[in-house]
């Protein structure tokens, strides 16, 4: 019994440390050793860009929708070959009707009556676009001017399926508030893209040639994971990153908000395993390895967590775990300690880094217990995000304004 515990105790700490610290390293050192960085084929000619139409899947989103059309058109891409759709999922707000009376005919609305989820909505709306790429993104993002064109370039390469662009979340004042986590994050999305095994994409910002989507076998919340990985797994294609194409979104609305988040991409997480098991076929073993460091890991933290602390109370007994039973004690009060503190020292910013920590796993921890009860669910309310309109614009993010200005 001691050996099982103490086998537990170790290998709960050890894949802890591999997800968080050991896979960034081997990643890093992968991608400097074997990586490859192709650049885009790029031309001059306008007429080799390709048509796109960007399409966001929305519920009740009226208050966002006008100033999002606005920044989507005020981008640096030719205005005949740019098309957008809002597919209103249920909304009993004015979503349908404000789309419906843009004064623009290349803005479309789909208006499903019925609540299905995001995804569902986006299956849909897919079957009612023409173009050869489609941008998905979301109504409270805003775009960089260049993000169209540094996302569509990339599929002058036949090869190239998706393509993934870069999130930083801002603040109030519109500077950059990426937590730790979301550094890392987009640091191993670089590493693995120079390996050609990306993972998903951040909803805010990634595009899929048309003609490689395919449908998901079941709804799911984690749809900008499952998208781009069907698209991957169904034709082999490449699935590009692409850092310099760059949307922003307004930061959360505190720990509440970040909790309901994670716990939706918990439940999605058990969603999306049966959809994605075609990562067992042995032609896409590499990112299945990627797929189990990168994801799976990490969604089974919180149990590792519990697991850790359970057998460390037993082995307690024993004076060797003693002290590490301390350190435990130590970590998750200075976890308690960032719940509460403002302070900007380097004691307090990484208490609230273990708090963002105990929070994130709490929550993924929470959804998955959520879908083995048999809370199945792939409907939610979207995270409450501050108003553009009292957010001042990054250097290169364009703005409403400007496009009413012209």
């Amino acid at each position: 019994m001691h050996a099982v515990l103490v086998f537990t105790f170790l290998g709960s700490l050890l894949g802890l440390f591999y997800a968080y610290v050991g896979y960034p390293i081997l990643i890093a050192m992968l991608a400097r050793v074997l990586g490859r960085d192709d650049p885009p084929t790029v031309s001059d000619r306008t007429d080799d860009l390709p048509e796109i139409t960007v399409l966001i899947a929305a519920h009740n989103a009226a208050n966002h929708l006008t100033e999002r059309i606005e920044n989507i058109f005020a981008c640096d891409y030719p205005p005949e070959r740019l098309h957008v759709l809002i597919a209103s999922d249920g909304s009993t707000d004015a979503t349908p009707r404000l789309v419906s009376g843009f004064n623009d005919g290349r803005v479309k609305a789909l208006s499903f009556q019925t609540r299905r989820g995001k995804a569902a909505t986006l299956v849909s709306a897919v079957e009612s676009v023409t173009s050869p790429v489609i941008v998905f993104t979301d109504a409270t993002t805003r775009f960089d001017r260049d993000s169209l064109l540094r996302l569509s370039r990339h599929f002058s390469d036949s090869a190239v399926g998706v393509v993934a662009g870069r999130v930083t979340m801002v603040d109030g004042q519109g500077a950059a508030s990426e937590s730790l986590y979301w550094k890392l994050e987009n640091k191993i999305r670089g590493f693995e893209a120079r390996l050609g095994i990306t993972l998903g994409a951040s909803g805010a910002i990634y595009a899929i040639r048309r003609s490689m989507f395919v449908a998901p076998s079941r709804p799911t919340i984690n749809d900008d994971l499952v998208l781009p990985m069907l698209v991957r797994m169904t034709h082999q294609c490449r699935l590009v990153f692409d850092p310099t194409a760059r949307a922003y979104s307004p930061s959360t609305g505190g720990i509440r908000c970040e909790f309901l988040r994670r716990q939706r991409i918990g439940l999605g997480a058990m969603q999306c395993l049966p959809t994605l098991r075609g990562l067992l076929q042995w032609k896409n073993l590499d990112q299945a390895a990627a797929f189990a460091s990168h994801k799976l890991i990490r969604w089974c933290g919180p149990f590792l967590l519990i697991a850790a602390l359970v057998s460390n109370l037993i082995l307690a007994t024993d004076l060797r775990f003693q002290g590490l039973l301390l350190l435990q004690a130590f970590a998750y009060g200075a976890a308690a300690y960032g719940l509460v503190t403002s302070r900007r020292s380097l004691a307090s910013r990484l208490a609230r880094a273990g708090t963002s920590f105990v929070v994130m796993n709490a929550a993924i921890g929470v959804g998955i217990c959520r879908y083995l009860i048999g809370h199945d669910t792939v409907i939610w309310n979207p995270t409450e995000r501050s108003s553009w309109s009292h957010i001042p614009a990054t250097s290169e993010m364009v703005h409403a304004s400007e496009k009413r200005a012209a």
